[in-house]
This record gives C-alpha cells, structure tokens and sequence, in this order.
C-alpha cells in the first residue's frame, strides 16, 4: 500500500484514465493534480492546478474541485467545483481547454460525468433545501443544451449507464433519465440520502450508496421485450459502522469496491453479497475509491487530504 497527502482537505474523487495510465486526484483544496500511478510515491505529480482559480461566477459558496472524470477518450480531465463549474483540461499537459458556466441561480456543481458514448457530460449540485436540476453539456459546442427538472433537494451522484443516466439526490430519489430526451423513465425512492451511484460495466446491475449499506439492484429488461431496462431485485451488503461515501464496479463487473467513514476499503462478491476483503489505511475517514482499469490495484482517498493505491491482485 502506497498513501501520500498532497493535499490539505478532502479529496472528493480519485480516477484513472481508461487505459490506467495516468490517475487524478481532486479536493476541496481547489487543487486538480494528476500523477503516474507507478510513481505516487515520489508525491510529483505529473501536472496541478489551481482548477478554482479565477473570477467568481454565479451563486457560490465554497472553492472546493467537487468531482472529476477522465473523457472516455482519455484525451481531457473534466473538472467540477462550486465556482468555475465545469472546466476541461489537457489530460497529459495541464493545459485548460474548454470552461461551462451553471445557469445563474443554481448554485455550484458538485457531480459531473460523461455518457458512455462521449457526446454529453451531465452535472448537478444545487444547494441542500432547494430543487435542482441535471444539466447536459454537448461535448464537441461545450455548450448546455439541455435540462431535466424533477429533484427537490441538491443532487450529488450521478451514473452513466448503456440505456440512459441516473441521478441521486437529498431528496431519498435516484431518477433514470434518457440522455437524448431529457425523459425521466424511472424513479427509484430510497429512506435516505444517495451518496453514490454506479453501474456495472456491462450495466446489468447498478449499485447505490446509501448510509452504511451497499445496495445492489439487477437491471432487468422489460418482459414484452421493448423499453429501458429497470432496477429489481435488491441486493444489501452490510457490515460498515459509518457512512458509505463512494463505490465503484471492478472492470469484469463481479466485484465492488466501497470507501467509508470508518475508515475502511471493502470489496464486495456482487453474486453474493460477501465481504471479500478489508483494508484499513489508518489515515481517518476515506472518502473516494476507484478500480485501476486491469483490476489490480484500488486507488483511495481520505478526508484530510490522502490519496493512496492498494494491491488487490494477489
């Protein structure tokens, strides 16, 4: 196990590129910084920015990097925070190419991912006590070219499936949305708030974070045979003490991987719901975790500003 603390606050999202080869980290720090996994030792990134500097936009409270994604190209590092909102950058260089601005009026952004056909980038936030919306991004205008109305609280976890998206909220809601539309084909309601959302690669189950439980639903597809596939099925995993922050699908779909409060990585059998294994990196509560793309290794953060990998393969 490697751990470093590059930076001086939470670190909201730890993620590859597709092909494993470069991994960001990003923090309410206001700090983007990307590294070689194989040299997150040395704590040199391969680039950082500041990706909250600059003028203020909008209604903002805070300057914290909210989230962040590798383009599914693995060309740009798309980057969100609660004053620049989303931003693109170089993924290799640093260098900043594209910026969207939030509508005025609803808050900063503090979720954002790319379809999986890497023509849209949705993202959400708001403001807790508000409603929100989904907005989509155009990817070659970068451009909003539309919104989905249907959250009466902020929203903070967003998944990009096969047949369309889906998006979490304060509200106790996860909303399944068709990408093309703005058409809302399902709505999922939960006893309490999302915190994480995502897919199976192959997207035959979707997976939530909910206070200290992993649910796991199967999609299932309509049984005449036409429509979107829906959630059924639910599956608990339990045996966190604290709140789940954030999970993520092994690369072959059979295994989850969870960060938690107490200070725990755990992964997860998705046929059975057993604990394969735990690790307790002893750097407080964690925050983020993602699968390197061979499924080998775990990246992780924690809330006072580490990022660390983990072997898993042996």
């Amino acid at each position: 196990m490697i751990v470093i603390q590059p930076h001086t606050a939470c670190v909201n999202v730890v993620s590859y590129t597709p092909d494993g080869a470069l991994l960001a980290s990003v923090s309410e720090d206001g700090w983007a910084k990307v590294w070689k996994p194989g040299e997150l030792h040395t704590a040199k990134p391969v680039w950082e920015e500041d990706a909250e500097a600059g003028e203020r936009h909008g209604w903002s409270w805070d300057r914290g990097v909210s989230h962040a994604q590798f383009s599914v190209d693995g060309k740009l590092l798309l980057t969100s925070g609660w004053k620049q909102h989303v931003r693109a950058w170089d993924a290799k260089t640093g260098k900043h190419r594209w910026q969207v601005l939030k509508p005025q009026g609803y808050g900063g952004v503090g979720i954002i991912v790319q379809s999986r056909d890497g023509k849209w980038v949705a993202f959400a936030g708001g403001q807790m006590g508000s409603r929100e919306r989904v907005f989509v991004i155009n990817i070659k205008t970068h451009e909003i070219e539309r919104s989905f109305s249907g959250h009466t609280n902020a929203c903070g976890a967003l998944a990009a499936g096969p047949e369309g998206l889906v998006s979490g909220s304060a509200d106790k809601h996860v909303k399944f949305w068709s990408w093309d539309t703005g058409r809302c084909y399902h709505n999922l309601a939960l006893r309490g708030v999302v915190r994480g959302l995502a897919f199976s690669p192959d997207g035959s189950r979707l997976a939530a974070a909910g206070g200290s439980v992993v649910m796991v639903w199967e999609m299932v597809p309509p049984k005449r045979g036409k429509g979107r596939r829906k959630p059924d099925n639910l599956r608990q995993f339990r045996g966190y003490t604290d709140q789940i922050q954030c999970l993520d699908f092994s690369p072959d779909g059979t295994t989850i991987a969870s960060a938690a409060h107490d200070g725990t990585l755990r992964i997860w059998d998705v046929a059975t719901g057993g604990e394969i294994r735990a690790f307790a990196p002893k750097v407080g509560q964690l925050h983020a975790v993602a699968f390197a793309p061979d499924g080998l290794t775990l990246a992780f953060s924690s809330e006072k500003g580490h990022v660390g990998i983990v072997d898993i393969g042996g």
